[in-house]
C-alpha cells in the first residue's frame, strides 16, 4: 500500500505516489478503493474537514485499510451474538428498537450502514427460524383529514 500514497493538494487536485493521474476527488476515491485503501480518508487514516485533521477516520478506524471496518464487524456478528442480542428485545418490537439495541452492542467504527445491515439480517434470521412474525407493515393511513405515516414495522415473538 505504500506505493499508493494519495495526496490532496486542493479540494479537486489529488495525486498518487504510483504516478497514476487522478481525475479529482472521484478519481482519487476510485483509485483508493482499487488499491485496497479506505475510500473515505484515501488511505491516510485521518478524518479531515477542509484542511483540518479531526482524528482517526471513522470508516476505517484510522488504519487507512478498506477492509478494516468489515473485518471488525465480521468477527463480532456471529449466530451466538444474534441470538443473545435478539433475546434482549421485548415480545413486540419495531425496527427502531432493533437499531437502538444494535447501536449499543456493535462497535462504533461500523457506522449506521453496518447497524442497519445487521438489523435486517437479525430480523430475517428470527423470521426464518419461526421465532417472530410481522404484525404491522409500514403504511399510510388517513386520519382526521391528514395522512399519518406508520413507517416502523412491528414484529411479535411466536415462541
Amino acid at each position: 500500500m505504500a506505493e499508493h500514497v494519495i495526496t490532496a493538494h486542493s479540494a479537486d487536485s489529488f495525486d498518487c505516489a504510483c504516478g497514476l493521474p487522478l481525475d479529482g476527488r472521484a478519481g482519487a476515491v476510485r483509485h483508493a478503493a482499487q488499491s485496497g485503501l479506505c475510500a473515505a480518508c484515501l488511505g491516510s487514516g485521518q478524518a479531515a474537514t477542509g484542511r483540518d485533521v479531526t482524528g482517526d477516520c471513522g470508516a476505517c478506524g484510522g488504519s487507512g485499510d478498506a477492509a478494516a471496518r468489515s473485518v471488525t464487524v465480521q468477527t463480532r456478528v456471529t449466530e451466538e451474538f444474534v441470538r443473545r442480542t435478539a433475546a434482549l428485545l421485548p415480545d413486540e418490537f419495531g425496527l427502531a428498537e432493533v437499531v437502538a439495541l444494535l447501536e449499543r452492542h456493535l462497535p462504533r467504527s461500523g457506522g449506521m450502514e453496518t447497524v442497519l445491515s445487521v438489523a435486517a439480517g437479525m430480523i430475517r434470521y428470527l423470521e426464518v427460524r419461526g421465532q417472530i412474525v410481522l404484525c404491522s407493515a409500514p403504511d399510510f393511513v388517513p386520519a382526521e383529514g391528514i395522512r399519518k405515516n406508520y413507517s416502523d414495522p412491528r414484529w411479535i415473538r411466536t415462541s
